[in-house]
């Protein structure tokens, strides 16, 4: 597995962590290119452009099957407490709109590559919002009723969900995965 895109160091090892287990769990044997680093070099390969056919059949011959490469984004972090009164729910009604990010909301990108083929053999996506809890407050005016929303979630804990989510829609669906040692 490449170094994921779009997160800091730190929190690219925490995703490999949390993938490696369940990698590992579906008969696969997975290496963080981070910490394989000297060892893809002393080969030839750039594991920031490790995707290109050359790196690919390079890995091949150390016998990797597969590449895997994460991008996480359309990250947003959701309002963690809101109250509207009865007439700001009224006229959020009246014209349509909405109250600003309700919702905590993460996407992980998945691109598999095969080393034997030189290809992108696979690419997947998992989107995950978190929404917060709304109940209705006190506040009660022509019919319609106040609320106070709740939104506990973090973008780390929407990233986390989206990661297992799509790893475990990966390694269920991709042919490639299920036939490999």
């Amino acid at each position: 597995m490449g170094e994921p895109v779009g997160v800091s160091a730190n929190q690219s090892y925490e995703l490999y962590q949390k993938l490696e287990p369940q990698v590992r769990e579906a008969g696969l044997q997975p290496a963080y290119a981070v910490e394989q680093d000297m060892y893809l070099r002393m080969y030839g390969i750039r594991p920031e452009v490790a995707t290109d056919p050359s790196s690919l059949a390079k890995m091949q011959q150390m016998g990797y099957a597969y590449y895997f490469e994460l991008t996480v984004g359309s990250l947003a972090e959701g309002m963690a407490y809101a109250s509207n009164t009865a007439d700001e729910i009224r006229q959020m009604k009246q014209y349509n709109s909405t109250q600003d990010r309700e919702e905590t909301k993460a996407t992980v990108r998945f691109k598999l590559y095969s080393t034997q083929t030189r290809k992108l053999v696979y690419t997947l996506s998992a989107t995950t919002e978190m929404t917060g809890i709304s109940l209705p407050n006190k506040d009660q005016e022509d019919g319609y009723r106040g609320r106070t929303t709740i939104n506990a979630s973090t973008v780390s804990m929407a990233v986390d969900k989206a990661l297992k989510k799509g790893a475990k829609r990966l390694l269920e669906n991709c042919n490639c995965c299920q036939d490999s040692p």
